[in-house]
């Protein structure tokens, strides 16, 4: 098998391609646990060839400044595009209809939905708050959901079963324009005959992609939206979201320049220096990566989610893990990587911009932090 991310330097070019023996072994049974983590990768450590005009024999070097990091970012951009996919080209303007205006306590809600570009149509919710106008424009957020259904519903309160998980009407009523958007496979996007967030269907379409690349797109999309709307003040655009929308959250940031700030709660994990590297590869159900599982397999991991996160810097990032984290319970792949994260806007000269914050508790967004976030997200948005 001819691997397709070589991308990097001889020595992981020597790595990244898989034994045929190791390919041919099914995931394990509970397609998560591996027999010993992955060897966590480190952001801050960079390998160059010896003789930069034939290449050959690298060095070791770690990044220190600036300059070390600049050189080393677009390999990481590379790979984590690779890891997402080939995506498709784009088809076709917004084509934004809003419909079932309702007058909330501090907000009007309306139904959204707006053309992908890549084959369907994305579901979802714009709040505006009192007194926002085209005169009088504000910052926006795009509020992402967990993986609970019915998606965006959820997000902007009209499901109350979860209360910590309607940050969207909070935002709403704290002055911000939020579009809130259900991810493929949840809300009104469920596939049909599948149960919510099984992706299978649109794995076997787009072989070449995947379910976060796919994510990735709609989100961007979304920011395209905000952009379009008279309503919204577009330098001060940011995103925040909880479990799969916090990964999401910062993904999104780490690609499109055009948010200023992320929120993430209860969504970073490494894959390496992990009990359960397959959570992100999958055999079924929810599949973020498809072509992460024959890597992981291999002993590799192409591009990590913590390298992932270091594309966001040195602009304002919130992350918000809990100690006691039943969804990601090897609390090791979350303090350690983040670590390195937070060195790296040290070197940036932006520490302040990495609000890195540990909790007890389980896999939720408790009131106290969730009011934090919104104070850290005023800060960077509104003043």
């Amino acid at each position: 098998m001819k691997n397709p991310y070589v991308v990097l330097i001889p020595l992981l070019a020597a790595l990244a391609t898989p034994a045929p023996s190791l390919l041919a072994q099914p995931c394990p049974e509970d397609t998560l646990t591996a027999q010993s983590p992955l060897p966590l990768t480190d952001i801050l450590t960079d390998y160059l060839p010896v003789d930069q005009i034939s290449g050959g024999p690298v060095r070791k070097i770690t990044i220190c400044d600036r300059e070390g990091w600049e050189c080393k970012r677009p390999s990481i951009l590379r790979r984590a595009e690779a890891l997402l996919g080939r995506a498709p080209e784009l088809q076709g303007g917004l084509e934004a209809r809003f419909t079932d205006q309702v007058q909330r306590r501090g907000y009007l809600e309306r139904r959204v939905r707006f053309n992908s570009g890549t084959g369907d149509t994305v579901s979802g919710y714009l709040l505006l708050p009192d007194g926002v106008s085209p005169r009088n424009p504000a910052p926006a957020i795009i509020a992402l959901h967990s993986t609970l259904n019915p998606g965006a519903g959820v997000t902007v309160g009209l499901d109350t079963t979860f209360p910590n998980r309607n940050y969207g009407q909070e935002l709403a009523r704290r002055g911000y324009v939020v579009l809130a958007t259900d991810e493929i496979s949840a809300g009104e996007r469920v596939y049909p005959g599948d149960k919510p967030f099984a992706t299978s269907q649109f794995d076997r379409k787009y072989p070449q992609w995947s379910a976060m690349g796919k994510m990735l797109a709609d989100h961007i999309r979304a920011v395209d939206l905000l952009c379009s709307l008279a309503e919204v003040d577009t330098s001060r655009i940011g995103t925040i979201g909880h479990s799969l929308g916090g990964y999401n959250a910062f993904f999104l940031e780490a690609f499109d320049s055009r948010v200023k700030a992320a929120v993430s709660s209860c969504g970073f994990v490494s894959i390496s220096g992990s009990e359960y590297p397959f959570r992100f590869a999958r055999q079924e159900w929810f599949v973020h990566f498809p072509v992460l599982r024959d890597y992981v397999r291999s002993g590799l991991v192409p591009c990590d989610m913590h390298e992932v996160l270091s594309l966001c810097a040195p602009r304002p990032l919130f992350n918000y893990s809990a100690r006691q984290d039943h969804i990601f319970p090897d609390f090791q792949a979350v303090e350690m990587p983040l670590r390195q994260v937070s060195e790296l806007y040290r070197i940036l000269g932006a520490a302040e911009r990495f609000d890195l914050i540990y909790g007890e508790g389980d896999h939720d967004f408790p009131p106290e932090i969730r009011e934090k976030a919104y104070l850290w997200l005023d800060k960077w948005l509104k003043m």
